[in-house]
């Protein structure tokens, strides 16, 4: 795994944990609460709610971000690439599918036994790999 993969997974993984007032490596975080993360933001950023994330909603969420007191660098930011990352088929649109494949693919990878939870020992090996 890359560096970079593994800074990724740990910082989406985290999300979840962050919105429960945990912190990374505090308890196990399963596969399930990456996809409610994902979700949430997803509906976040669908501001006319047609089940795509367009070019222009990704700004305006990237702007929303901006103005945020930690200006968006919180465990759940979203960068300046994402939308070409996420958007798979090219279309010009993100959807949820799209929006979780790339979060749910690193925590797979994390997810040393399979077992559908990154333990905090996974975790711990993962965070290694960080700094």
């Amino acid at each position: 795994m890359t560096r970079t993969m593994i800074f990724a997974l740990l910082s989406l993984t985290a999300a979840s944990a962050a919105q429960a007032g945990l912190q990374l490596g505090e308890r196990p975080i399963s596969r399930s609460e990456v996809i409610a993360t994902v979700k949430k933001q997803f509906a976040v950023m669908d501001l006319n709610h047609d089940g795509g994330i367009s070019p222009d909603e990704f700004e305006a969420y990237r702007e929303k971000q901006a103005a945020m007191p930690d200006q968006g660098r919180g465990l759940t930011r979203i960068g300046r690439s994402w939308f070409e990352r996420s958007d798979v088929d090219g279309d010009g649109r993100v959807t949820l599918s799209e929006a979780q494949g790339r979060p749910l693919e690193l925590f797979d990878m994390a997810d040393a036994n399979r077992d559908g939870v990154a333990s905090v020992a996974e975790q711990s090996v993962a965070a290694l790999f960080v700094k």
